[in-house]
């Protein structure tokens, strides 16, 4: 993720995201893009269920769409915190927002 830091903090400042949740999500979700589906540049489980995968060409092109959709989806709906988000990104699941609260920590300290 390194790489496309300056898109991420782009993307974050133009749709009025803290640039850490991005990175934090793709954390939790696949440990930095390390755990996805084969050929999907998807790194933050979204759009990954049983009726189907949501793919990218690039991970341009899904930094794009994921910072869109955490603000239209999330943001504009009053989802903000990780312990909000959680509720709608991963219901069933009791440790998502510790996960992505540490991760969110972490990247402070550095």
């Amino acid at each position: 993720m390194v790489a496309y830091s300056d898109l991420i903090f782009e993307l974050s400042q133009k749709h009025g995201i803290d640039y850490r949740l991005i990175v934090a999500i793709a954390q939790q979700e696949s440990n930095l893009c390390k755990k996805t589906p084969p050929d999907c540049n998807n790194c933050w489980g979204y759009g990954i269920h049983s009726k189907g995968t949501l793919c990218f060409d690039s991970y341009e092109m899904a930094l794009e769409s994921y910072a869109a959709y955490l603000k239209e989806e999330y943001f504009d709906k009053g989802y903000r915190t990780p312990e909000e988000i959680m509720k709608k990104y991963a219901p069933y699941s009791d440790s998502w927002a510790f996960g992505v609260r540490q991760f969110l920590g972490d990247i402070e300290k550095k």
